[in-house]
């Protein structure tokens, strides 16, 4: 398997989630932003393939993500990443086997369309979304990129009490590969202050994504753990940590690790 299958695998993390939060705005003419800090990453082989160089891959990226609604029900995103990338080979020779690259990633537009509804102690919407991502990013020999279609179909509702998110996702790429994934939220809404509007979500991830590269290798991983948000007014913070539950693959592959993700988006 190429080198580039391997930063494929990596790098593709979390295509379904929109900013900011998945939660806000919820009003007409209303728009906001979000910085979100990812890492992942490790030492860990998956295949039992001996002959291979790669021995570790750790990555952190920073995502400058905004949205805009024309309406409630009818909104735009982008999402653009800044990888900083740390690679250990096993050389032959007396070269350096770190391997180190950072740059821009490829942006992603989503066009999220929702309709809502309301029973008589929830809320909720059923949502799809079309999303384009560009190459607009920086092309090495770590990151590469390269352009893409997507579409993901949700559903999500809320109380009082409890919060859930369903949303299943399809990506097809200019290479040849193409993912699919399906994420699950499922949260309790523990604190809500309706005088200074602040609150806090305490929630449980699964996400499970299967992919597969131009000759058909496919690689699939399930992925689990917690996340807290917490919100006031106009301002909200993510903090969540994804474990590796499962993980295969056809040929030959790095494990993602423990994910960590945090991030503070604003609204307007």
């Amino acid at each position: 398997m190429k080198k580039s299958m391997l930063i494929y695998i990596l790098l593709d993390m979390l295509w379904a989630h929109q900013p900011v939060m998945d939660m806000a705005p919820r009003w007409a003419g209303g728009w906001g932003f979000q910085f979100r800090y990812e890492m992942l990453g490790s030492d860990k082989l998956l295949s039992a393939e001996s002959n291979k160089s790669d021995l570790s891959h750790y990555r952190s990226t920073t995502w400058f993500e905004g949205v805009y609604t024309w309406k409630r029900s009818v909104r735009a995103t982008f999402k653009l990443p800044y990888h900083k990338i740390k690679n250990e080979t096993q050389l032959i020779d007396w070269g350096n086997p770190i391997k180190r690259e950072r740059g821009l990633g490829d942006l992603v537009i989503a066009l999220p369309l929702k309709k809502y509804f309301n029973l008589k102690r929830s809320t909720g919407n059923f949502g799809i979304t079309p999303q384009i991502r560009l190459k607009t990013g920086d092309d090495s020999n770590i990151i590469k990129s390269k352009g893409g279609y997507g579409l993901s179909t949700s559903y999500s509702s809320e109380s009082f009490a409890y919060y859930q998110l369903y949303d299943i996702y399809g990506w097809s790429f200019e290479d040849g590969s193409s993912m699919v994934g399906l994420d699950v939220n499922l949260g309790w809404h523990s604190i809500h202050k309706n005088e200074s509007n602040s609150g806090l979500f305490l929630m449980w991830d699964g996400t499970l994504q299967m992919k597969s590269d131009k000759d058909g290798n496919s690689d699939v991983r399930l992925f689990s753990g917690p996340i807290v948000v917490l919100y006031r007014e106009g301002i909200m913070a993510r903090i969540e940590l994804k474990i590796p539950v499962s993980e295969s693959v056809d040929k030959y592959g790095l494990s993602n690790g423990i994910i960590i993700q945090t991030a503070i988006g604003f609204v307007f």
